[in-house]
């Protein structure tokens, strides 16, 4: 019996171990085929706020602070220029002979204003002549036209005179009393004052169209001729549309000088006394330049952490690296903080991180071979997580912080 039961022990404590060993090799197995982080942390978009221009440096110090957030457009100081600047000089050369043309160009509107000023007061002086003109050409006409009716009625008084001694010399004729060649004399006389009749009637129409015609400024006898007032009325009418048109293109010639005095004035105080602004809403990672200080164009003055632009860079053994795949899954856990963890997915592989640089023309030896070493050779992999909607500003967003990445294996992962 005690034969058996040490036989029986001996199979039953086999099989524990058998069972034990077969657990710690699948475990074993599960842990070498999953692919872990040598090196993990959070990385993100750094971007430098420079000085535009080169001068004095004054920050807002209520603002400027180690992991303060900022919003887009926020003014992060300004920069006065303490240097000879050549665009400077430059540009107040323009803005003196800007200023120089613009006195010109209102001095040359108000001698335009002016001369059109007087061209009106001479124009209204002349036309008043000339109404007063036709008026009187008008009256004259009206007079001639009353003359002419008035020899019109001593024409025909003298035609009805005429004709009455014509045929009291006719009857005397035929009695004997006088000869035949008075009587003829005084018919002769009789018709001529009729004609005299007609003609006058004639110069009566003739003076009643030259009436009309001057009530509308024409004359019917010769050539129209104009008075002095009229001819002055027409040359001030062309000098008054070549003044206006002239003051016109002064008036543009002054927008255009305006607008340039506005741009170089803009571009003189911007390049004098320039305003420094976010570039973008982030925390402020780092101070470059202290307050007061002297600065160079490009220097720079703050850098910003873009929360907004976040990823986490993985470093995994190269043999490793060649059973992930791009989009893989992978599980970030904060260092020091289980319950603290995200997901994301695979972006980017890069080998050969540290070791070699690709692109090089003539390259080097690696350090490794230099030394006789062999280093654990590694490969940069980038992940895209998916971050809570709210970042945690207060601590620059965990940018730069150390994570442990485990990449989740997935159907076309070839581990």
């Amino acid at each position: 019996m005690k034969l058996i039961k040490t036989a029986s022990g001996k199979i039953i404590l086999s099989i524990l171990v058998f069972i034990c060993l077969a657990v710690i090799g699948v475990r074993l197995r599960r842990n070498f085929s999953q692919v872990l982080s040598v090196q993990a942390f959070v990385n993100g978009e750094i971007i430098f706020v420079r000085a535009s221009i080169p001068g004095e440096l004054e920050l807002k110090s209520e603002k400027i602070k180690l992991s303060n957030q900022l919003e887009k457009g926020t003014q992060i100081g300004t920069i006065k220029s303490t240097v000879e600047n050549p665009r400077v000089s430059v540009l107040k050369i323009d803005k003196q002979q800007l200023e120089t043309r613009l006195q010109d160009v209102q001095q040359q509107i108000s001698g335009v204003k002016q001369q059109i000023g007087n061209r009106d007061e001479l124009m209204r002086l002349f036309k008043q002549q000339t109404d007063i003109q036709k008026n009187l050409q008008r009256n004259y006409a009206r007079q001639q036209i009353k003359q002419y009716e008035g020899q019109q009625i001593q024409s025909q008084a003298a035609e009805k005179l005429a004709l009455t001694e014509a045929q009291r010399y006719n009857l005397l004729s035929k009695e004997g009393v006088v000869s035949l060649s008075k009587v003829e004399s005084e018919i002769a006389t009789a018709q001529q004052a009729s004609g005299k009749v007609k003609e006058t009637q004639s110069q009566i129409e003739q003076a009643k169209l030259v009436l009309e015609a001057t009530k509308v400024g024409l004359q019917l006898e010769d050539t129209r001729t104009l008075s002095y007032p009229e001819m002055r009325v027409y040359q001030l009418e062309v000098e008054l549309t070549d003044l206006k048109q002239q003051g016109k293109n002064l008036e543009k010639q002054l927008q255009s000088i305006r607008s340039q005095l506005v741009s170089t004035s803009k571009e003189l105080q911007a390049q004098a006394f320039v305003p420094v602004l976010a570039p973008t809403k982030g925390v402020i990672w780092s101070i470059d330049t202290q307050p007061q200080e002297k600065v160079e164009a490009n220097k720079s003055i703050i850098q910003l952490l873009n929360c907004n632009n976040l990823w986490v860079e993985a470093f995994v053994n190269e043999t490793d690296a060649n059973k992930l795949v791009i989009g893989q899954a992978a599980e970030i856990i904060l260092s020091g903080l289980s319950n603290t963890q995200w997901f994301g997915q695979v972006e980017t592989i890069r080998a050969g991180t540290g070791r070699i640089e690709v692109g090089k023309y003539i390259v080097e030896p690696p350090p490794e071979i230099a030394r006789r070493q062999l280093p654990v050779r590694v490969a940069t992999v980038r992940i895209k997580v998916d971050w809570p909607k709210t970042p945690r500003f207060g601590d620059f967003c965990l940018a730069g912080r150390s994570v442990n990445v485990r990449f989740i294996k997935s159907k076309s992962s070839p581990f």
